[in-house]
């Protein structure tokens, strides 16, 4: 074994002030106060690792080196470990495992990059000034294809283990450290707080979000012991630079680009159901509407929209990142089209020659829609084609009267503008966005980290329950009409 001092190392700080003093109980305490847990998550840390003999470990936050020694134990790897404490890395000399210590600060590490096949850290983002900055500065040091691992405390998400929870934190573990000695009651009296405070400002999504930020695949956070602790993990994509979001895909209902998939992906399921809505809402306007016609409308709607505007819509700039060749789009945009106006006229025979009005329109704005043509291709214009106008054509085609016909048009219109308000921002951030980063600074000083998945969660959230509620709305009005 030996150790090493960094030669840029960072005065210690406050981790280093806490637990002065205690490094040679460390162990033993802190696997009395947390009941056993504290081995059983350092164990549960080092199998996510999967390292090989002969491989190159960095352990960040080594401490007494537990960790790293059960590292070399379990894969015969190569282990550096890492600490600002004089007293930690002291303990973890005399472990008996083969660990080369030095003695360094996460925030700037004293590696080349890409020089370690697998990272691991323990209990360490509550004790740096930006977590997100570590995260970088971790995943600068990891090859790509490496492993990251980590464990940390947390907070119960049940609010019974989250009441027990704080009650131990407030009082047990200040009285079970009181007599061990006075220095581990100020452990205690701190971990409690200090935990909560940090979650507080870095949500686990949060959290999770850093590591994606900084390039990791597969995030994964089990949660073990009834929610008291997190062991997160992820694997550093290949390419992967620090700082850029890996790509979240073109809509949340997009499969991975290829053979059949992009076919999926292209009719956009969700919204192609959720404007099919309309339809059936605009056929409820009658009591016992003629399915024929009902079908009839439906199968227009899903051809002329499903296929026919996404294809055409593909064709301009690949927004959804398909590999769907360009003659097969115009091929599919052309035949879809020409089979909705075929239906169209079809069902201008039985219903009325005014119907055909209906057709030109609904042919006119699948095609300026697609090629972004304005005024059709804005917000409004696309509440008005895809809300408006299918609720519309369907109440006409029923024989609905006109004014709750117009009233159930301008709902659908303005539903389908919210449905954009939400999308455009979505839409924004997954097809065109890079980085995403900052923060919300809260009145009462805490504060929440920003990233790529954070700023389009809540919209995003919203539009995967609106289709199903516009879904459920028109077909189950339409039901009713038929079986009522």
């Amino acid at each position: 074994m030996r150790e090493a001092d960094a030669t840029h190392a960072e005065p210690p700080g406050d981790a280093d002030r806490i637990f002065r003093g205690i490094a040679r109980s460390y162990d033993r305490v802190a696997a009395i106060l947390s009941f056993g847990q504290d081995p059983r998550w350092r164990a549960a840390l080092v199998r996510s690792v999967g390292a090989r003999p002969g491989e190159r470990v960095l352990d960040v936050a080594t401490g007494t080196g537990l960790v790293a020694s059960e590292l070399v134990r379990a894969y015969g790897c190569e282990v550096v470990g890492i600490d600002q404490s004089v007293d930690m890395l002291g303990v973890a000399a005399h472990r008996g495992a083969a660990i080369a210590l030095v003695r360094g600060r996460a925030e700037r590490l004293p590696f080349p990059d890409a020089s370690f096949d697998h990272v691991t850290f323990t209990y360490l983002l509550r004790y740096v000034d930006d977590p997100r900055a570590v995260v970088q500065e971790l995943a600068r040091v990891l090859r790509p294809g490496g492993r990251m691992a980590t464990l940390e405390f947390a907070v119960p998400a049940n609010p019974l283990w989250r009441a027990l929870w704080r009650l131990y934190t407030r009082v047990g573990l200040p009285l079970g450290g009181r007599i061990v000695s006075s220095r581990w009651a100020a452990v205690g009296r701190f971990l409690g707080p200090n935990i909560d405070a940090f979650y507080g400002a870095h949500p686990q999504r949060a959290i999770e979000g850093y590591w994606r930020e900084a390039g990791f695949a597969d995030v994964t956070t089990r949660t073990m012991s009834l929610g008291g602790g997190n062991v997160m993990s992820g694997t550093k994509s290949a390419g992967a630079i620090a700082g850029a979001a890996p790509p979240l895909g073109a809509a949340f209902y997009a499969l991975r680009p290829g053979d059949w998939r992009d076919y999926w992906t292209l009719l956009h399921p969700p919204y192609t159901l959720w404007h099919l809505s309309y339809v059936a809402l605009g056929a409820s306007l009658v009591p016992n509407p003629d399915p024929r016609v009902v079908a009839g409308a439906l199968a227009a709607f899903a051809l002329a929209v499903g296929i026919g505007a996404h294809a055409f819509d593909e064709l301009r700039g690949r927004p959804l990142a398909t590999q769907i060749p360009s003659p097969v789009l115009v091929a599919l945009g052309t035949i879809a089209l020409a089979a909705a106006a075929l239906i169209g006229v079809i069902g201008a025979s039985a219903v009325g020659a005014p119907l055909l009005a209906f057709v030109i329109a609904g042919v006119a704005l699948v095609i300026a829609y697609g090629f972004e043509i304005r005024p059709v291709h804005t917000d409004a214009g696309f509440a008005l084609a895809w809300g408006a106008f299918p609720a519309l054509t369907a109440a006409y085609a029923v024989g609905a009267a006109p004014l709750p016909a117009i009233a159930v048009a301008a709902a659908a219109a303005l539903f389908s503008l919210a449905q954009r308000e939400l999308s455009t921002r979505v839409r924004s951030v997954r097809r065109r966005a890079r980085t995403v980063s900052g923060e919300i600074r809260y009145a009462d000083g805490s504060t929440e980290g920003i990233d790529t998945r954070a700023i389009i969660a809540a919209p995003e959230a919203a539009l995967r329950l609106l289709w199903l509620v516009a879904v459920l709305i028109g077909f189950g009005s339409l039901a009713a009409r038929w079986l009522g």
